[in-house]
């Protein structure tokens, strides 16, 4: 018996001699995750404005057009729950901080990133944020992929050279262009028809939207004793998606914000889903500015902010 275990053990011992090297260079490919946290980690003290949020903001709007130290904290499909981690994490480093921006899309108040289709995307949280997940798995970067895609990745970095940043100095994604835009009609139907929720009086969105709710609240308390201003943005849609859209839900979305704002004195909601100021050669697709259409939100933002 020991002898046969002995033999598992020397046959065993190259394939986790593989699996830990794989999941070395993995971690050590750089990417936004690790770039932010580290800007983060550098900056915080000096940053006056700062962006969260999930696609929309991180391709959306560009710290270089405001008066004001900013920087894009977003990532793609962050959810509620992890931009108040983020901010959280640096909530006492936060010494100039006097606004926040924070996107409240069409499904952004029944979902969380754990629980939907990419939440392999969660382990970017654990390993590079440092943030407390509910796995194990989560600290992993080898069984949070596909072996061929890892594979692929370690090619990319150490062979081709191409690391795993595409955003901006300042935190602005910066890879969906004009020059690769999507199909705005096809897009905007499946997109829209993806991020409704059939049945939104059902327990699991109830409790979505009512754990969501009370992490703006934690959220906006603490900025509040803080005097960090908090600026709820709905970005700017394509015509296709907001027609597409279930007018119920996204009636939900409002009035949610609406009243959420009326108990908060230091928030404040911008709602640009339907702004007439963007048009078709601002999109990269439905849901998403292209570098075009961030220049023109980010520069009417900035305006907005500087105004009030």
């Amino acid at each position: 018996m020991k002898r046969f275990i002995f033999k598992t053990f020397l046959l065993l011992l190259p394939v986790v001699f593989l699996a830990l090297s794989a999941e070395i260079l993995l971690r050590f490919i750089p990417n936004e995750y690790k770039y932010k946290k580290a800007y983060l980690d550098n900056h915080a003290g000096k940053i006056q404005l700062l962006i969260l949020g999930s696609s929309e903001t991180y391709f959306g709007i560009d710290p270089v057009y405001f008066s004001q130290n900013t920087f894009n904290a977003c990532h793609v499909s962050q959810s509620l729950d992890l931009d108040f981690e983020i901010f959280n994490k640096y909530r006492d480093k936060f010494n100039d901080l006097k606004t926040i921006v924070l996107p409240i899309s069409y499904h952004t108040l029944w979902r969380q990133l754990k629980s939907g289709e990419e939440s392999w995307r969660i382990k970017n949280y654990a390993i590079y944020y440092g943030i407390k997940t509910e796995s194990l798995t989560d600290h992993s970067e080898l069984l949070n992929g596909k072996l061929g895609i890892n594979l692929q990745r370690i090619y990319n970095y150490y062979l081709m050279k191409k690391d795993e940043i595409s955003c901006s100095t300042l935190g602005w994604g910066t890879s969906f262009n004009s020059k690769n835009a999507n199909d705005l009609e096809e897009t905007g139907k499946e997109t829209a028809l993806r991020h409704t929720y059939k049945d939104l009086n059902s327990p699991k969105y109830e409790k979505l939207l009512l754990e969501n709710r009370e992490i703006l609240d934690s959220l906006a308390n603490i900025c509040n004793k803080k005097n960090i201003t908090i600026l709820f943005l709905t970005t700017p849609i394509y015509r296709s998606y907001r027609e597409a859209a279930n007018k119920e839900q996204l009636s939900k979305m409002v009035e949610t914000m609406d009243d959420f704002v009326s108990h908060h004195n230091n928030c404040k909601y911008i709602n640009w889903f339907d702004n007439n100021d963007f048009i078709a050669e601002d999109f990269f697709n439905a849901d998403h500015l292209n570098e075009k259409g961030a220049m023109k939100l980010s520069k009417k933002l900035a305006q907005y902010i500087d105004t009030q």
